[in-house]
């Protein structure tokens, strides 16, 4: 098997060449196209049964033409991250990375590159979103279990103040409670707002 070949049929996603219009007119795509997301290349090449644009996520193609345009400007290549829809019907998050070809004249004459399917990495990243706010709300839960120990220590101290003499351990204990409370109020706040920062 030649090496283009052997690296081609491992690739999660397919190279393109395509014409800097409107449908992004594919003139050549390999054929991970289908295997990762369902469509043969030949009903896209030419916009033969579908154009490629039609296949991106109508609230993500406004973004990846300004990114196009804006490469194409530069002439520097763009990188982005979007969704394609499967022949099936659902979406898949893809990370494109392409940029033009011009002539000696420096007239444009096609867009190539690459467009890797990262579904696995967003559905991992999601996961962990949840993982954090999960995390967040048990947080929430103890702040607020730990003001009412401090309003506890608080009313422990008066007792024991009342009780003069005789209410000094109870006072070691309340002055204990409320050190306790403070400690892990403290701690408590920082990782609520480590995980807020995340988010």
């Amino acid at each position: 098997m030649e090496f283009r070949e052997s690296i081609l049929g491992r690739m999660n996603g397919f190279l393109y060449r395509c014409r800097a219009d409107a449908d992004y007119t594919m003139l050549e795509m390999t054929d991970g196209i289908e295997r990762i997301f369902g469509y043969p290349a030949d009903e896209i090449v030419g916009n033969k049964v579908r154009s490629f644009s039609s296949l991106i996520s109508e609230e993500d193609l406004a973004r990846m033409d300004e990114a196009v345009a804006a490469a194409l400007e530069n002439r520097t290549d763009w990188s982005m991250e979007y969704r394609m829809r499967h022949r099936d019907g659902h979406t898949i998050w893809v990370a494109e990375t392409g940029g033009g070809i011009w002539d000696d004249k420096g007239e444009l004459l096609y867009l190539e590159g690459s467009i890797i399917n990262i579904e696995s990495l967003y559905q991992r990243l999601d996961a962990q979103t949840a993982e954090i706010r999960a995390t967040a709300s048990k947080t929430a839960e103890i702040l607020h279990s730990l003001r009412y120990l401090k309003l506890l220590a608080v009313n422990a101290g008066i007792e024991a103040a009342r009780a003069g003499t005789s209410g000094a351990g109870f006072a070691f204990l309340a002055a204990e409670m409320r050190q306790l409370a403070n400690t892990s109020e403290d701690a408590a706040r920082s990782i609520s707002m480590a995980q807020r920062k995340s988010a």
